[in-house]
């Protein structure tokens, strides 16, 4: 916000006038003191001019009496000068400092004119990689959604030595429901399948990448985006997808990841720490 600089003072500014006022006095004096000598001449003549002597006198005397008043008035009209050009210094000085003092702040507005600018640039820029951030997130999030609706693989499980238990379930289903309540035994015989069964195994491969990548943007997102709670959606999306992935093929990145994100929404989530899952 632009600082409005000071006045001169009125009294500087009716300096110059003054001292005009003061010479107009000093030239007004003089004439009124060559007007009382010529004066006091005549009368002393008795209103005749004169002869040449009495024209020789007259020059001494005005000469004895004006030398004096104009030596006097040459050392007030020194003074008056010196004193003027001290008081233009002095006003030349105020002059300097108030410029100094406008360009101080010129220069301080300027400074946050380029941080405001500075600012918005920087805001411009974050929303764009906002934007970007949250296409991709759709995108994976939609590959994802392809890839775990999938049928799953494994149609049945042992129960007892002479019967099986039937599985019709997708691995969405299957890794966020069904398998949750399965025995541990159950659990085991599906994880031990996962392992060795090439085709399975390469689709929980890509599924754990996908869920991967859509938790490495959704961290990118959060550590950008000022509104948190907003950002924090992608996170728990993240959360779920890793855990169900980490439920049947865990590994140590998908581990890293889970609580990587449990750090930031574990206040949420009740996760003071994500337990890993055995191999069997």
């Amino acid at each position: 916000m632009t600082t409005n600089p000071p006045k001169l003072p009125q009294t500087d500014q009716a300096k110059a006038p003054s001292a005009e006022k003061s010479f107009k006095w000093l030239i007004i004096l003089l004439a009124i003191v060559a007007g009382c000598l010529l004066t006091f001449y005549f009368l002393n003549f008795h209103g005749g001019i004169g002869n040449k002597g009495d024209f020789g006198a007259f020059g001494d005397y005005f000469g004895g009496v004006l030398n004096p008043i104009l030596g006097f008035a040459t050392v007030c009209l020194l003074v008056w000068s010196l004193k003027y050009q001290m008081d233009e210094l002095a006003l030349s000085r105020q002059e300097l400092a108030l410029t100094r003092q406008e360009l101080a702040e010129t220069k301080e507005e300027t400074a946050l004119s380029r941080k405001a600018m500075e600012e918005q640039v920087n805001h411009i820029k974050n929303e764009a990689r906002l934007n970007e951030l949250t296409r991709l997130l759709e995108r994976s999030q939609k590959k994802y959604e392809a890839i775990i609706n999938v049928k799953f693989p494994i149609t049945s499980y042992p129960e007892s030595p002479y019967a099986n238990k039937q599985l019709n379930e997708t691995y969405g289903s299957l890794l966020n429901y069904a398998f949750i309540n399965l025995h541990p035994d159950y659990k085991t015989y599906i994880i031990n399948k996962a392992i060795n069964d090439y085709g399975l195994k390469r689709h929980l491969e890509k599924l754990r990448r996908e869920a991967i990548l859509i938790t490495d943007l959704a961290l990118k997102y959060y550590s950008i985006n000022e509104s948190t709670e907003f950002a924090r959606a992608y996170l728990f999306d993240s959360f779920d997808m890793l855990k169900a992935v980490e439920r049947i093929y865990p590994n140590e990145i998908t581990q890293d990841r889970l609580s990587t994100i449990a750090s930031y929404i574990g206040e949420y989530l009740d996760v003071a720490k994500v337990p890993s899952t055995t191999k069997s």
